[in-house]
């Protein structure tokens, strides 16, 4: 399978790929209901942008390869290269990583980085090879001709997902911490992020001075790797005034407003004010869904993966009711 590689995308395209990886994981928190919308959002920003991933190859004797790092090798204009494939049958798939750590959960293999869309490019036309399989090792996705096929006719858009999952287990460029207006730490999902974050957070907190009941206010995640911040908002106690809706409808537009203010292109949700706040789960989950279609309605050329976490099953129900309704 041998081919010339006479195009090569810039380096530092980190993010694009760390938010592909992020989709991919969250598909599959999603399980079998989960939609495929978020994980091209993040295709098709990376083939718009030169996103690069790493593919396994071996090189014929003579060649000249420059090595940039253990076990990832840079390769010159006209190199001759066999890209690495897993054969199918009388087919293959070519494996790709996101990274270098994907690329060690498994065999370390010499890879090289080049950009998805020249790698699509290669294969398309290739009758015997069935895609690309993105991280092998792990949470994989395959690229398959059918699902490019797909790609290639998906225009980018918000895209909102339910997933019964907590939020610390979501992979988004911000979670969402229904905090209460202290911001110091407290209990249920508010304690769970301070605690898995660390003392740092608490540090930083401290200097922020609390926030007001439907405000929201942004830190860093510190040790909590999937995420690169915390929006951290407080939701209304539930008194059944109009005032509560109003509040907490602020709480999800506030947090969005900063994710984008801060460059995120995904965020996670917990149910705010669902838990010692008293706020009724159907109230609830239908002002959110209000609050956020609001939002996207008012930034239309915004694409953002938004997730809304269900940590158990009866918020989860309460969010299927109100969109199956909708359908």
């Amino acid at each position: 399978m041998a081919v010339t590689v006479t195009e090569r995308g810039k380096m530092g395209k980190e993010r694009l790929t760390k938010e592909l990886e992020k989709a991919v994981f969250n598909w599959y928190l999603g399980g079998d209901d989960a939609s495929l919308e978020p994980v091209f959002n993040c295709l098709r920003e990376g083939l718009a942008n030169e996103m690069e991933v790493l593919v396994p190859f071996a090189v014929p004797d003579g060649q000249e390869i420059k090595q940039l790092e253990d076990d990832v090798y840079a390769l010159g204009e006209g190199t001759q290269v066999n890209f690495m494939h897993i054969d199918e049958g009388d087919r293959f798939i070519v494996p790709v990583f996101t990274s270098v750590a994907e690329m060690r959960k498994g065999e370390n293999i010499a890879v090289t980085p080049i950009q998805l869309a020249v790698l699509l490019d290669i294969f398309q036309n290739r009758n015997e090879c069935n895609g690309l399989v993105i991280n092998p090792w792990g949470k994989n996705f395959l690229l398959s001709k059918k699902i490019q096929e797909m790609l290639e006719a998906y225009i980018p858009q918000s895209r909102i997902q339910v997933l019964q999952n907590g939020v610390l287990n979501v992979h988004a460029d911000a979670i969402v911490n229904a905090a209460n207006s202290s911001l110091l730490g407290g209990g249920g999902v508010d304690g769970a992020i301070h605690r898995a974050a660390g003392k740092a957070l608490l540090e930083e907190c401290r200097k922020l001075g609390g926030c007001e009941t439907g405000e929201a206010k942004i830190t860093g995640a510190y040790d909590i790797k999937s995420a690169d911040y915390i929006i951290h908002t407080v939701g209304p106690v539930y008194s059944g005034k109009d005032e509560d809706a109003k509040q907490l409808a602020s709480c999800y537009i506030k947090s969005l407003d900063l994710a984008l203010a801060n460059g995120c292109r995904s965020i996670a949700f917990p149910g705010i004010s669902t838990g010692v706040y008293g706020y009724p789960l159907d109230e609830a989950a239908d002002v959110s869904l209000d609050a956020i279609a609001a939002w996207l309605g008012s930034h239309p050329d915004v694409v953002m993966n938004i997730y809304l976490c269900c940590f158990k099953k009866d918020e989860y129900e309460s969010y299927m009711r109100l969109l199956s309704e909708e359908e």
